[in-house]
């Protein structure tokens, strides 16, 4: 049986989590985006370290490891009540889990990544507009597509896209003549870790967040009939929800969709449940399941079904009648 003892360098230094999260991160920056380094110096600053920071690899395991999840889920960060959510906190692990097995590899601990159960790891919550509140607003939304930012509302309600992605879009990525809109880039506000200006946070427009999240979608009929309204007839390099060479920020955004809810007095929901709304209403009407995972922009067809496809009993019912009259 494998014996975990305390582990130091060729130094003589003790690998903690820390010492091995820093050399981590060194490798990491040049092969991800400034936008995923700032993810991980956050998730390290706020979630792991004040937690594991002088934890010793070698020592790390499994019983230990699943009590720091456990409290994630409960009670989250030491200074603020309340657990984080299932994805956040499965996020945390899988950056902890590369910290730990970058140290396997690089400090030859062998043998000793600790496995957790997945008794932690609980179903995402999808929040999904019921019809009446998705068809109230789809009316005001309707008659006051003038205003770019309903028209981007209504886009992204009718194509899935994200936020930073409407905020990003330019008319340049409208295809008319195609029927299409071409997702190249994504604008999000990301932890500042690369000066000291004393600014937290800075907006960079970057491309979108995977290779499969680049991609074209195509518009119905009805949104092609508004747009050809709208295009500027000079300069096509302008943002969408701006008209000029100034973009809107997402957080604005978000804010701007709140109060079209708050107008309509419509429940108060984040502007992914736009996302998940479209999504939801594709696969109740039937949509190929490989199609709509492309036009979400997922990894895998796998990940469309885990998050949207959830027979009913009596979906389920109708399959066993199929099995019946088959056997």
């Amino acid at each position: 049986m494998y014996q975990k003892i305390k582990t130091t360098d060729e130094n003589g230094n003790l690998i903690t989590l820390r010492y091995a999260a820093e050399k981590w991160l060194e490798e990491r920056r040049l092969f991800v985006k400034p936008s995923t380094y700032a993810r991980y110096i956050h998730t390290l600053r706020i979630h792991i370290l004040p937690h594991l920071e002088h934890e010793c690899i070698g020592e790390l395991d499994t019983g230990r490891l699943n009590l720091y999840l456990q409290m994630l889920l409960s009670e989250g960060r030491i200074d603020k009540k309340g657990g984080l959510a299932p994805k956040t906190v499965y996020d945390i692990y899988v950056i902890v889990k590369a910290i730990i097995r970058f140290a396997e590899e690089n400090y030859q601990i062998s043998g000793y990544l600790p496995r957790t159960s997945n008794l932690w790891k609980r179903g995402s919550h999808v929040t999904v507009m019921d019809v009446p509140s998705r068809v109230k607003l789809e009316t005001f939304l309707l008659s006051n597509t003038a205003n770019p930012c309903c028209l981007g509302i209504l886009l992204c309600l009718y194509t899935g896209m994200r936020l930073g992605e409407i905020c990003a879009l330019k008319w340049e990525n409208i295809h008319l003549e195609g029927g299409f809109i071409r997702i190249a880039s994504t604008l999000q506000r990301i932890q500042n870790v690369e000066d000291d200006s004393g600014k937290k946070t800075r907006i960079i427009c970057s491309p979108p967040k995977s290779r499969a999240s680049s991609r074209e979608i195509p518009l119905p009929g009805f949104l092609l009939n508004i747009l050809r309204l709208y295009p500027p007839k000079s300069d096509l390099n302008l943002y969408f929800l701006t008209g000029t060479c100034r973009f809107v920020e997402p957080r604005t955004y978000q804010n701007c969709f709140k109060s079209y809810l708050k107008l309509n007095q419509l429940p108060d929901i984040n502007f992914h449940a736009l996302r998940h709304t479209f999504a939801t209403r594709c696969v109740i009407a039937g949509v190929d399941i490989k199609s709509l995972s492309e036009i979400l922009g997922h990894s895998s067809v796998q990940m469309t079904l885990n998050y949207y496809v959830h027979p009913s009993l009596e979906d389920k019912r109708r399959q066993i009648e199929l099995i019946s009259q088959y056997m």
